[in-house]
């Protein structure tokens, strides 16, 4: 039996102009746009054109958020047979969205407010992340546990068994690239972030979040719709381990690889990235290729990925 999840993109997906092409073709998406542009109090469609806009965290995220919410506008309209979803990092919120347990302001409440403390965390405390590629987990444990003892530094995102990201002090990450290079890895790209995420240079963003959360009574939760794979342990959510995820998912690793087997073993086989990019589409290809992937980026992709859903016997 086929199943269908969803997978929405997260931050360092974005480019330019990313969903511009949605707006110029659909008046709804549009005035769309507009609504979105009042409760987040900046003009959504003149930053998604902006590169200033894209420097800054703080409207970073927000953005990438909006352009996966236009891709999956328009596939709910198709009625598909979805069984699940889950969301790299950032993606994460989306998936919240989709599958109900939040409204739209309040989901856009909670990701200003992640982004905001998450560019004050990276201010106060400096850090990089890197991508590493071509070696598995247990040699990036051992090529870096000499420097681990320096400070911090951690895997902190495991994207597909050859290619992790490590993040934490900027001069212990530098360090680890040329460690890794030395010692065999393919390639190791230092990545355009503002901040060590997914690591404790995040603590004060994880407290100020859960004070916000708390103080406001902004957490007010639907149960999930959807089976919603989570980050911080690939297993599905429970609502009443809502606030844990959302708080400590900004200091802990992403496991997207067991995220991935995990939908696998419960039978999934099917996969549509929705948002910027391809990036998880590649993923999965790469963690298992016998799973089915497509990705909705482009407005000029819907009638592809229509086609998709409707061959594989996922709208009727």
């Amino acid at each position: 039996m086929k199943k269908l999840a969803l997978c929405f993109s997260g931050q360092g997906s974005q480019y330019l102009n990313m969903g511009i092409d949605y707006i110029e073709a659909n008046p709804e998406d549009k005035n769309w746009i507009k609504q979105v542009s009042s409760l987040l109090e900046f003009d959504v469609n003149e930053a998604l054109q902006s590169e200033n806009a894209f420097e800054q965290t703080l409207k970073t995220q927000p953005l990438i958020v909006l352009k996966s919410l236009l891709g999956l506008r328009h596939i709910l309209k198709l009625n598909p047979e979805i069984n699940g979803m889950t969301g790299f990092s950032l993606g994460e919120y989306t998936a919240y969205y989709a599958s109900g347990v939040f409204s739209l302001p309040t989901l856009l409440s909670l990701v200003q407010k992640r982004a905001e403390v998450m560019e004050q965390a990276a201010s106060a405390n400096p850090g990089k992340m890197a991508a590493v590629i071509g070696l598995d987990r247990a040699k990036i444990l051992e090529v870096i546990a000499p420097i681990q003892t320096k400070g911090i530094l951690v895997i902190a995102n495991e994207n597909e068994p050859k290619q992790y990201v490590i993040s934490g002090e900027e001069s212990l990450v530098l360090e680890a690239v040329d460690a890794l290079k030395t010692a065999g890895a393919r390639r190791v790209i230092v990545l355009k972030t503002s901040g060590a995420f997914h690591t404790s240079l995040m603590d004060q963003a994880q407290e100020q979040f859960s004070q916000f959360i708390q103080n406001n009574d902004i957490l007010k939760p639907s149960q999930p719709k959807y089976k919603q794979y989570m980050n911080l342990n690939a297993k599905v959510l429970q609502k009443h381990d809502l606030l844990i995820h959302l708080t400590e998912q900004m200091t802990h690793p992403v496991k997207f690889i067991d995220i991935i087997l995990q939908m696998k073993k419960d039978g999934f086989t099917h996969f549509l990235e929705i948002g910027p990019g391809k990036v998880l589409t590649g993923l999965i290809q790469r963690i298992d290729p016998e799973l089915t992937v497509m990705s909705f980026d482009k407005w000029s992709e819907y009638e592809t990925v229509k086609g998709w859903l409707n061959t594989h016997g996922f709208t009727k």
